[in-house]
């Protein structure tokens, strides 16, 4: 009985640390997740063009309580690829959006504590 209370406990421990930080929206697919804090955590995709993709990840973040610090466009326009920062009490979270065919939008977010 104690192996099984300290298993789920276990498990319980590394969900928490594995979970999103916020609501991925429902047509996500996620391409790679890293909890090694070296890289990007999430790496996924939706198919929608990066401006309403932007719009969805966007509402879903202020939706956990986070406040949009900046936009950060890395293309001359933003219209291919940007950077939103988000900051909740001391972390900030980080993501990436960037377009290639107009079409699909693939994404990449970070925290920093």
């Amino acid at each position: 009985m104690k192996k099984l209370l300290f298993l789920c406990l276990l498990f319980a421990a590394a969900a928490s640390f594995a979970a999103d930080p916020f609501e991925l929206p429902k047509n996500t697919t996620v391409i790679n997740r890293d909890d090694s804090g070296k890289t990007w955590a999430l790496n996924g995709m939706l198919e929608s063009a990066l401006p309403a993709s932007k719009k969805l990840l966007k509402e879903s973040i202020l939706k956990k309580g986070y406040r949009f610090q900046y936009e950060i466009p890395v293309d001359e326009k933003g219209e291919k690829q940007v950077i939103l920062s988000f900051v909740k009490d001391k972390e900030t979270l980080i993501v990436m959006l960037w377009s290639e065919d107009g079409k699909k939008t693939f994404f990449s977010y970070g925290m920093t504590k």
